[in-house]
């Protein structure tokens, strides 16, 4: 009889130096990295049904409408579900304190967010930054902006709690009810457009309903309440590693509108073939990274000084050997995903594969030093990527067009790469001599203040 396949990446993974042997981690990020694999074949099934009923048009005006939640959430959510993982992971807060605030903080940013909406609108910056969408559709897209938030913030506690299963558990149900309401609202019901944007909605109201009966069986209370320490705590912690987030989102999406500036559409359809192949990569450090955050929140510090370099140099070697599969294959895979007219973002993606491999690594030491308490110092390191990116975009794109943007960003990544492991390294210091402070009683001197 075969073994089930999670069992059988569990086993592969435990194999890997520096990841243990059949440890709570290992299977941890088996089952992360597994299901993001998953999520991502929901989401392409989602947008390979879009992308054929509705045509081009009726796909970007979809793509467009849902980028307004996401900037929302990526704007006002102030790092509370960061902070959630943090403050859960410690303990430093109860389940029923971290439920009660997640809750309150929503209330305090709903009327912010519609504010903003309805600012952008007035003005004619909405039609700007997604031209083309009726007003109609954008409505309906923007109510998931409420309930995603609250969804980031309760998946921040049960992370913090280490639940990572039920985490990922709660990423793949949103993908299958997506797939399964687009099925039915495009196809079976033809909606159009908004068929496509009720299916996204039914999906995170469902995910809204199911992580609250989560946390609630955690300890969680599903009604506001606001306490002032629990609210500066956790906006003190996740204020300090949303800069950080905004900043990463520049880094990672700056390029594109430079290379749009400069070489047009065409350009920008070239090197986005180089990237989503290249990010290909980032699985396995996303999956280590999603796992080691809690991890490192609930751990000593003289453990994870020991744990995580092991786990880095895995993540590099791993990323390295995946770097090379890639460079040798990635031409004729360009050829047949997207025909021989994109052949051309070959000698991008080959560009792209050393900052690709180096800020995989990057990502797991973030997680590691934000889990120790310290999101700032993973701000300042998205500080110093952004500018990298942006001075040799614009010093090297003109020059060598995709080319020029892929060296840039391989500069801005090995940078931020750089800069993550100052940090830990800083970091690393500063928990081991806040640990050995710890009094009789188990405080530290920061937790009596």
């Amino acid at each position: 009889m075969d073994r089930p396949r999670g069992d059988r990446l569990t086993r592969l993974m435990s194999r890997l130096p520096g990841l243990g042997r059949g440890g709570r981690f290992t299977r941890q990020v088996a089952v992360t990295l597994l299901s993001q694999v998953l999520a991502l074949g929901f989401a392409l099934a989602t947008s390979a049904i879009v992308a054929r009923w509705l045509g081009q048009v009726g796909k970007g005006i979809v793509t467009l409408a849902l980028l307004v939640p996401g900037l929302l959430v990526l704007f006002l959510e102030g790092g509370l579900a960061a902070a959630n993982i943090y403050f859960a992971g410690s303990r430093r807060l109860g389940v029923a304190d971290l439920t009660q605030n997640a809750l309150a903080y929503l209330f305090l940013v709903l009327p912010l967010g519609a504010a903003v909406f309805a600012l952008l609108y007035l003005t004619g910056w909405l039609g700007q930054l997604v031209p083309g969408v009726p007003l109609w559709l954008l409505l309906i897209s923007i109510l998931e902006f409420p309930f995603r938030l609250l969804i980031g913030g309760f998946c921040g506690i049960l992370r913090g709690l280490q639940r990572i299963t039920l985490v990922n558990g709660v990423t793949l149900a949103d993908g299958l009810v997506t797939l399964l309401l687009t099925v039915l609202l495009v196809i079976v019901v033809p909606m159009g457009p908004a068929g496509a944007l009720l299916a996204s909605l039914g999906a995170v109201l469902v995910n809204t309903i199911w992580v609250s009966i989560l946390v609630r069986r955690f300890g969680g209370r599903l009604f506001p309440r606001w306490r002032r320490p629990v609210l500066a705590a956790t906006l003190s912690y996740g204020l300090r590693g949303y800069v950080a987030n905004v900043l990463t989102f520049f880094n990672y999406r700056l390029d594109m509108l430079l290379v749009n500036r400069f070489l047009g559409p065409g350009g920008v359809g070239v090197y986005s073939v180089s990237v989503r192949l290249a990010e290909l990569l980032w699985y396995l450090p996303n999956a280590i990274s999603f796992v080691l955050f809690p991890k490192a929140a609930a751990t000593r510090a003289s453990e994870m000084n020991a744990f995580t370099p092991r786990v880095l140099r895995a993540t590099l070697a791993l990323t390295g050997i995946g770097a090379v599969v890639l460079a040798v294959v990635g031409r004729p895979l360009i050829v047949g995903i997207y025909s021989s007219t994109f052949v051309s973002a070959y000698l991008p993606l080959l560009l792209l594969l050393p900052g690709i491999v180096l800020l995989g690594g990057g990502k797991v030491l973030t997680n590691e030093v934000a889990g120790r308490g310290f999101p700032h110092y993973n701000s300042l390191a998205s500080a110093l990527g952004l500018v990298f990116t942006v001075v040799f975009d614009l010093t090297l794109i003109p020059r060598w067009g995709v080319a020029g943007a892929s060296v840039a960003s391989t500069v801005a990544y090995g940078a931020t790469f750089a800069a993550s492991i100052f940090f830990y390294r800083l970091a690393s210091r500063q928990s081991a001599l806040r640990e050995s402070m710890v009094a009789p009683d188990g405080l530290t001197e920061k937790d009596r203040v």
